[in-house]
């Protein structure tokens, strides 16, 4: 058994640390969805100016955590809008999706979404208690540069597919991996997520870009992950299920 594991309901306290609830064609019924269930979700937003929505949605919720973003594929257009992310991390403990993503080749993009990325750690530095999802596709040596090793809150690498050099690297700075069902049907992926100590796990959905069973994941297709999970440390899916709850409530700890 995982080192303060307990034995308890799968179906109960579900985590979903990154899901776009914002983009999905009802927003309001995933957001009621995850509320029936009892799944904690993290409503990640890719642009500050739909931030005001989401927020609304978890202002009806006690599972809704509204989070601010400035999604790096956006930045090339919309870096403009980094002033009002900035102006909204006294709204939110919540910051994402951010970060820097290099699928393009152009060097000018790249500088400027290392610029912007800097300017929202920077201003989260400044608060001290945020907890952050990151995207670092093809860019994961960047990424932990740019967090170090003592930003004052909490980093969550969302869809991690990096080398184990800098999982290893992020690893030590304190991150939290967070783990969707993509990355469990992938031997490489799932390589890297056996790296990770079982205290720095967390799941998640990407939804509603991700889908299971031709369908838009919702938070609740975590179990899925759990699962996985609990097969990859040998016990049962409570007990893998209780670790990603203390996992997030060590992340989320001191919220109010």
């Amino acid at each position: 058994m995982i080192m303060g594991a307990t034995r308890g309901d799968v179906s109960a306290g579900l985590i979903d640390t990154h899901c776009h609830v914002d983009l999905y064609p009802d927003p309001a019924a995933v957001a009621g969805l995850s509320e029936r269930l009892g799944v904690r979700t993290i409503a990640v937003t890719n642009s500050p100016f739909v931030f005001d929505h989401t927020r609304a949605l978890a202002e009806r919720a006690r599972y809704l955590y509204p989070a601010v973003g400035l999604h790096p594929q956006l930045v090339a257009s919309r870096s403009h809008e980094v002033g009002r992310l900035v102006a909204l991390l006294d709204s939110t403990r919540f910051v994402g999706e951010v970060g820097l993503d290099y699928t393009s080749i152009d060097p000018e993009d790249h500088r400027l979404q290392r610029k912007v990325f800097a300017r929202i750690l920077g201003a989260c530095a400044e608060h001290g208690d945020k907890v952050i999802t990151v995207h670092s596709r093809r860019a994961a040596p960047d990424v932990i540069d740019a967090v170090g090793g003592s930003f004052p809150g909490k980093v969550i690498l969302h869809w991690y597919s990096g080398t184990v050099k800098d999982l290893d690297r992020a690893l030590k700075n304190g991150a939290y991996i967070s783990v969707n069902t993509a990355m469990i049907s992938s031997k490489k992926s799932l390589a890297l997520v056996s790296r990770v100590p079982a205290d720095r796990i967390l799941t998640e959905t990407d939804g509603p870009f991700i889908t299971v069973g031709q369908k838009p994941a919702v938070p609740s297709d975590v179990n899925l992950v759990v699962e996985r999970l609990a097969e990859m440390w040998r016990v049962d899916a409570e007990e893998a299920s209780h670790v990603i709850r203390s996992n997030f409530d060590e992340v989320i700890a001191g919220d109010g």
